[in-house]
């Protein structure tokens, strides 16, 4: 076999620009579809819908699958339906779903009328019945099911056929019983094996790890890494076999999830506006200024607690000259014990008790952090503020309790959110870092009120 030959994108563009279509046309179908995203990706949009329709089919829904949204959208826009249907056609359905959602709903029903498959245009409209983040609605339906009274001679004629139709390479077979219900699990091995007269259901492994329709996506797919699965099954609520989730669409799942975490924890308000960085400036506004107001209103609790304390603040403007400290370290510890947090549960149920114990656990660790930096203020304090020994011990003192009501913030949010079904990730960012702000200065400011006598 012959390895594709390498071309670069001003190479395309080249092509493109002296209409040398043959060349061009082998050359691009002769490159991996990921390859192929990339590249166009880099394109003007002239460019690369001139490249795109000089795709054979297959390549074409392999490429359109791989492009960003919004490139995905430009295509689908320029293509017309008459160029849309034959590339939906031969898409895998969860593929064809996702497309299809970025559509009018007209547009995406007209274009699912015209389809030839009937087969597939089932498959699609059932897909599309579920929510976009769920398992129903990430899962593929091609997969192979055995009906556990099948001879294992039957089932391999059966998988001889049925395979050569499937869109996607599949390794693990499910069994079904006459209704449909997902009753087991086959390896291929276990059916090249054994007798042939035997039945399905004496081979199979009847404990199959799988999950509902309704199911969230990133449930889903951490329970198939969890269990180091090539696909998982996925069932309606009567437990019939509906169809399956990939590695690859797992993996899919976890990035956008990750991504939407990040966004999240830096005040970015949703996942469906995270192509910041399209250079959409409405949609980047419009993601980036919910949690902006909501910490504007907060930080004004600390340009209020300030304002109290003013006298205070004029009467000491050395301990004033401490503030940003105890404010940055403050913010800066609560951030690890919510990553740490959010990290360490991502996996697993929240209840009260684990509320209770990852509390108190950050408690003891904040306590200690607090009590060393502390110390280490303390000290700086007393040698470089020679007018003011005391202050060393107050800002010390202050910097002990903040760190550890900062922990305390920055394991509890998470934690609470996360029992009560908010993303946990809404609970870090600027959110935190505003409340920590009032806490800190409020603590502080009253702790140096309290010992003001002595400070002078």
């Amino acid at each position: 076999m012959t390895e594709a030959p390498t071309i670069a994108f001003q190479q395309l563009t080249e092509l493109v620009d002296n209409g040398q279509r043959q060349q061009l046309r082998m050359l691009l179908n002769d490159q991996h579809a990921a390859d192929l995203a990339e590249w166009l990706s880099e394109m003007d949009p002239e460019h690369r819908m001139s490249c795109f329709r000089l795709l054979d089919l297959d390549n074409a829904s392999a490429v359109l699958a791989e492009l960003e949204l919004e490139n995905q959208r430009e295509l689908l826009k320029n293509l017309g339906e008459i160029g849309v249907v034959p590339i939906i056609s031969r898409m895998s359905p969860d593929d064809a779903v996702d497309l299809l959602a970025e559509l009018p709903r007209e547009r995406a029903k007209a274009i699912i009328l015209q389809m030839t498959d009937l087969e597939a245009a089932e498959d699609i409209q059932e897909l599309m019945t579920f929510k976009d983040d769920s398992a129903g609605g990430i899962m593929s339906t091609d997969y192979l099911a055995l009906n556990a009274k099948m001879t294992v001679e039957e089932a391999l004629n059966y998988l001889r056929e049925k395979y050569e139709h499937l869109e996607e390479e599949i390794y693990d077979v499910y069994v079904v019983d006459e209704q449909e219900h997902l009753v087991g699990r086959v390896t291929l091995r276990e059916l090249i094996t054994a007798p042939t007269e035997a039945l399905v259901e004496s081979v199979m492994d009847d404990n199959v790890i799988k999950v509902s329709t309704g199911i969230d996506q990133e449930q889903a797919a951490e329970k198939l890494s969890r269990y180091d699965l090539l696909t998982l099954p996925v069932v309606d609520e009567r437990g019939r076999l509906r169809g399956i989730i990939t590695s690859d669409d797992a993996f899919d799942v976890l990035e956008e999830e990750a991504t939407e975490d990040i966004y999240q924890s830096s005040g970015i308000a949703s996942s469906e506006d995270s192509e910041v960085l399209t250079y959409d400036v409405p949609k980047a506004f419009r993601a980036r200024l919910p949690w902006l107001l909501i910490t504007l209103l907060i930080e004004s609790g600390s340009a209020s607690v300030i304002n109290h304390f003013d006298d205070v603040i004029r009467q000491t403007i050395t301990a004033a000259s401490f503030m940003p400290l105890l404010s940055g370290v403050t913010g800066s510890v609560a951030t690890q014990s919510t990553c740490i947090i959010i990290r360490g549960t991502a996996r697993s149920t929240v209840n009260w008790k684990i509320i209770r114990r990852n509390i108190f656990h950050e408690l003891k660790v904040g306590m200690l952090l607090g009590a060393c930096c502390g110390l280490v203020t303390g000290v700086f304090g007393y040698f470089f503020h020679q007018s003011h020994h005391n202050l060393g011990l107050i800002v010390g003192l202050s910097l002990f309790v903040t760190m550890t009501v900062g922990v305390f913030i920055g394991t509890a949010m998470p934690l609470i959110f996360q029992r009560v079904g908010v993303e946990p990730a809404h609970a870090s960012g600027p959110f935190i870092t505003s409340i920590l702000d009032v806490c800190t200065m409020t603590i502080y400011l009253t702790i140096v009120h309290t010992f003001l006598a002595n400070i002078l």
